[in-house]
């Protein structure tokens, strides 16, 4: 399996241990009757809490466009060392994006976002080098 494949399985196993964290921590936020029942009644957990709950839902919003950047480089046989590297930026990027949402002050975050793009950039680089 190639260094980027590993990559991706690393952020599925990511996206896993922050959907366990989110429900985890809304759980002792809202409560049991809130997270088994209907959800009619819409509510947000707030905090750290809601942080967690909201870095988990921007990880959602991105990793579709990480596995289309590595379907395409290996569908084209492209891949290289800038599709491993620009994977492993991701991955590394958004596990430091949960803690930088979490607790860091205000600017933190972005950069991590920034820096896990730039590694999907880097992933459709190689298909034109």
């Amino acid at each position: 399996m190639t260094a980027d494949l590993w990559a991706l399985l690393a952020a599925l196993l990511l996206a896993t241990v922050q959907l366990t964290m989110a429900s985890v921590l809304t759980l002792r936020q809202i409560g049991g009757a809130w997270v088994a029942g209907p959800r009619d009644a819409p509510r947000e957990v707030t905090g750290i809490s809601g942080r967690v709950v909201r870095a988990h839902r921007n990880l959602l919003e991105i990793l579709p466009q990480f596995v289309a950047a590595l379907f395409l480089v290996h569908a084209a046989h492209a891949t290289g060392v800038l599709s491993a590297f620009g994977a492993w930026q991701f991955v590394i990027a958004r596990v430091v994006y949960v803690p930088a949402y979490a607790f860091a002050p205000p600017g933190v975050r972005p950069i991590c976002w920034v820096a896990a793009w730039l590694g999907i950039l880097l992933i459709v680089v190689n298909l034109f080098v």
